[in-house]
């Protein structure tokens, strides 16, 4: 097994017990030469895992000191790594609040620029979302690309970067919520309202609908959380 592969191992291994709370915050991890003999591997490969978690945020590593674990803001919760290893669903209200400042401008934006391609692409994601409402995994690709393809007509680079950094945590929630009686056939017309607005080339209405629609999103969350109290995620939604 190669170095990276070797430090990638140990990196898991601290975003798992890190992110189940094994590893609170402020908790040492081991010095460079205890890590070296756990994992059998030499201090090249210790540090270049102590620096990814370091990059990552979940430690804090300091020249001449161990590394300890890092308050939870610091972390990177949309990295794929953490995701790999941690269901994210405690992170699920703070993404939806992201959602709900982000999005509505979104649509807002893309009333003003969107073009016909983009409505084109917006129409049939969601009309695939209508074919797939029985698959929660393909139900949350289609969403997605609706939202992506949302984010794409607002003409704001910028934006549509942001959007898609939440859009592997976002698979999370969609598969999830998707587990809630008519949760598929509320955003399928919600995305019509919205598509509706942005062909109107009204940016009040489409920014509203966006609101309403994520409104409906965050009471569907509510029920999850409702429905898992301990915060164990429904089996479509833990991480791999």
């Amino acid at each position: 097994m190669g170095r990276k592969r070797l430090s990638e191992a140990i990196v898991l291994d601290y975003l798992r017990s890190i992110g189940d709370g094994t590893m609170p915050v402020g908790s040492p991890l081991p010095a460079e030469s205890n890590l070296c003999e756990q994992y059998g591997v030499g201090r090249s490969v210790v540090r270049e895992a102590l620096q990814a978690l370091d990059a990552k945020g979940f430690v804090i590593v300091r020249q001449g000191s161990v590394a300890t674990v890092a308050p939870p803001q610091h972390w990177n919760v949309l990295d794929a790594d953490f995701l790999h290893v941690h269901s994210g669903l405690e992170f699920f209200p703070q993404l939806q609040t992201a959602r709900e400042v982000l999005e509505p401008q979104i649509a807002r934006l893309a009333a003003i620029n969107a073009t016909a391609t983009d409505l084109a692409a917006m129409t049939e994601a969601n009309r695939l979302m209508e074919g797939d409402k029985n698959t929660p995994a393909r139900h949350a690709m289609h969403d997605i690309a609706f939202h992506r393809a949302l984010a794409q007509a607002s003409g704001n680079s910028i934006l549509a970067s942001f959007h898609d950094s939440l859009t592997s945590l976002g698979e999370r929630t969609r598969v999830a919520s998707a587990s809630i009686p008519g949760a598929i056939a509320r955003a399928i017309q919600w995305h019509s309202e919205i598509v509706d607005a942005i062909r109107s080339r009204d940016p009040d209405a489409a920014s509203a609908a966006m609101r309403l629609h994520l409104r409906q999103v965050r009471a569907e969350l509510a029920r999850l959380e409702e429905a898992h109290p301990d915060g164990t995620p429904p089996p479509s939604s833990r991480a791999e």
